[in-house]
Formats: C-alpha cells, sequence, structure tokens
C-alpha cells in the first residue's frame, strides 16, 4: 500500500467532515498524529493487502433465508395464482362484453324482416361459403351471425322487440282514436289495444299491467284531460278508400292494363305548393295554450301554385308539364307577359287561386298530353268531378 496516498485521503475525509481552524497545533495533537503515523507504518507490510469478504455459516442466517425464500416462493405461487383466476376472470369478462357487444350490434343493425330474408338465402344456398354470403350481404361480419339470427327469428323476435311492437300498435290505434275519430279513450282501451297486439304476436302470457299503462302513457305524454268541447260526429258520405280496396281495383283492372306497355301507361296528378311554407310543427314551451308562428303574409301560406306533371309505368318523367301560377287577374298582365321565362317543354297558365279548373284541364289535356301521347295510351286519373267528365276527354281524343 502507498502510505502516502492513505494520507492524503485521511487528511482529505478530516477536512470534509470537521471544520479547518487557524489556531496552533498542541503537544497533545502531535503526539496523536506520531502514534497515528506508527500505526500507518504497520500497514506497509500488513498482510491486509488484499481486502476480502466472507458468507457467513451460522444457522440462524441460513435458516432465515431458507424461511425467507420458501415464503418468497409460496408469495409467488399465490400471486401466480392470483393472476392466472385474475387473466381467466378478465378473459370471461371480456367475452362476455364482446358478446353482448355483438348481439346489441346485431340487434340494432338488422330488422327482423332483413334477418328472415338472410335466413331464407343461406337455406336456398346451403353450399354457399361465407364470403359468397358476405359479398351478397355486406353487413355481414362473421358466420356466427346465421345461428344467431335463426335463433332470433325461431323466438319471433326479443321480448323488446315484442313490447316495441305492441307499444307501436297502442299509439297508432290512441292516435287514430283522439285525433281522427276524436272519441273518448281511457286506460282501459289501452290494455285492449295491448292485449290484442300481444296475442297476435303470440305472446299469451302478456299481461298489460298498470306500471305498463302509467309507463307508455308517460313516454307519449298522454294524460286524462276534461272534455270542455262536444262536437257532432258526422259520417262522411264517401267511402274511404282502404289498402284492400285499391289491391281489389287493381285486380280488377289487371286484364286491361296487360293489353299495354309500360310506356303507354300514363298517370297524372297535380302538385300544389305555397309561396311561404310553414312547417306543422315547431319546439315552444310546453302547456301553452296557444302556439303562433309569424309569416310575412297569411295568404301565402295557403295554395299558390300548382304543377301537373305525367308519370309512366316504367318510371319515366314526360318532357312535357303544366303549371299553374296565382294572379288577381286570373291571367298575366302585360309586364309580366313581357318578362316571364317560359321553358319549352311549360306550359304556363294564371288563375285567381292558382288552382286547376275545367279550362285548364282542358288546356292539360290540349297542349300537354296530346303531343306527348299516340294513338294507343291508358291514362290514369283520380276521382276530380272534372277529370272524371269524359266529354272533355272525347273532345280532345276522339277516337
Amino acid at each position: 500500500m502507498n502510505l502516502l496516498n492513505i494520507a492524503k485521503h485521511l487528511l482529505y475525509l478530516a477536512e470534509t467532515e470537521y471544520t479547518s481552524g487557524n489556531s496552533a497545533t498542541t503537544v497533545d495533537e502531535v503526539v496523536a498524529a506520531e502514534r497515528l503515523f506508527e500505526e500507518l507504518k504497520s500497514f506497509k507490510d500488513s498482510y491486509f493487502n488484499e481486502m476480502y469478504s466472507y458468507d457467513t455459516l451460522e444457522f440462524e442466517d441460513e435458516f432465515d433465508e431458507t424461511a425467507d425464500e420458501d415464503e418468497n416462493d409460496d408469495e409467488m405461487a399465490d400471486e401466480e395464482s392470483d393472476d392466472e383466476m385474475t387473466d381467466d376472470e378478465e378473459n370471461d369478462n371480456e367475452l362476455d362484453d364482446y358478446n353482448e357487444k355483438e348481439h346489441s350490434y346485431i340487434r340494432n343493425r338488422f330488422p327482423l324482416e332483413e334477418m328472415e330474408n338472410i335466413i331464407e338465402w343461406v337455406d336456398q344456398h346451403p353450399n354457399a361459403r361465407f364470403s359468397t354470403i358476405s359479398h351478397r350481404f355486406k353487413k355481414i361480419k362473421s358466420m356466427n351471425y346465421i345461428p344467431r339470427f335463426r335463433k332470433y327469428v325461431e323466438n319471433n323476435g326479443t321480448r323488446l322487440e315484442k313490447i316495441k311492437q305492441v307499444k307501436e300498435f297502442m299509439f297508432n290505434e290512441f292516435y287514430v282514436k283522439r285525433t281522427i275519430e276524436k272519441e273518448a279513450v281511457h286506460d282501459a282501451d289501452l290494455e285492449l289495444y295491448a292485449i290484442q297486439k300481444a296475442r297476435e304476436l303470440d305472446w299469451d302470457t302478456f299481461k298489460a299491467s298498470k306500471a305498463f299503462i302509467d309507463t307508455f302513457k308517460k313516454e307519449n305524454r298522454i294524460s286524462s284531460r276534461r272534455c270542455n268541447k262536444i262536437i257532432t260526429r258526422t259520417k262522411p258520405n264517401k267511402k274511404h278508400c282502404s289498402l284492400n280496396d285499391a289491391h281489389n281495383w287493381i285486380e280488377s283492372k289487371r286484364p286491361l292494363i296487360l293489353k299495354y306497355s309500360t310506356n303507354e301507361i300514363l298517370n297524372r296528378d297535380h302538385c300544389s305548393f305555397q309561396q311561404e311554407h310553414v312547417p306543422p310543427k315547431t319546439l315552444s314551451f310546453t302547456g301553452e295554450r296557444t302556439t303562433e308562428v309569424a309569416v310575412k303574409k297569411k295568404y301565402n301560406t295557403t295554395h299558390s301554385y300548382t304543377v301537373q306533371p305525367i308519370t309512366s309505368a316504367n318510371g319515366h318523367l314526360l318532357d312535357k308539364f303544366l303549371m299553374i301560377l296565382q294572379e288577381k287577374e286570373n291571367q298575366f298582365g302585360q309586364r309580366v307577359q313581357k318578362n316571364l321565362i317560359v321553358p319549352p317543354n311549360v306550359v304556363i297558365r294564371a288563375s285567381k287561386s292558382g288552382k286547376n279548373s275545367g279550362v285548364k284541364h282542358h288546356v292539360f289535356l290540349n297542349e300537354v298530353l296530346r303531343p306527348l301521347v299516340g294513338k294507343k295510351f291508358l291514362l290514369f286519373l283520380d276521382s276530380w268531378k272534372i277529370q272524371a267528365d269524359l266529354t272533355k276527354f272525347r273532345a280532345v281524343f276522339p277516337n
């Protein structure tokens, strides 16, 4: 060992540990330094030239270490077991979440009717691959959808789907009774509507409880109100046409329709427009007696002008149509006629109301329809009295 290096480092440690002072060295300090120097000299030839560290062999320490290792092993095993259980639980939870999300996704993206169509196609093509199915039905992401669809359709929809259908039927019946027929409706009537629809869905165990009726009324803002106005119900002379009546009429006319091609079968109707459109509803405060909406002029919200196009059975819009504008004098003034731009495929006339009339119907037949058709055509019109008069039609088309 180099004693000089040891002395230097010892001086450094002393100066670092204790603050240096300017006091004179005493005799005792000199004697202590000499003894310390003698001790340093003994290190020069000493066997402590290298420092060794030895592991203890005491039984207690070894036992403690062994016990610690066993405890650590047990703790690690417990932690691994807990981790495995946690991983399994997390996997199960993730699987449950995935199944729930997937089921919710399928229920929201696929209506019951669409599921039935997909199953019907798959049954007709039992050897179809998934690539073929997914190409035809873009929303199908996995073959697992098919058995889910089957289970859903076999149950005729889930309970929530049936409840939704029941409530829709209840509201439609209530709307007709109150808004159109103005009949008094009570909780017992709502209960009958619900049970009627449930029986149609083969839901024999359904019961329209008071809580169910109260929830339905709350969802649709229905409450018990005092009747403060009595009106007389008048039955109209005209019979309301139902969907079955329309189908029966089409079937009765089918032999006549089959004699014409689709481009020879025509339909004309009129479309009414207003100069100032007012939406039928607006957001406002609940409970107010009168809901007012401001417009520039009231008469602009009524019938203002009419357009009468012609369409064919093959889905084409014919090249010409009649437009009736509203004018006070039932005709255009000189200034309007001078500045009016009339496209070649539009026939424009004027009337005080902007509505159709017998004269305007003759204009339609003569100037719009006659140039567009040949000798053979079939024209469907509504039952308006002027249109139903065949004498006006024969005046333009004698043959």
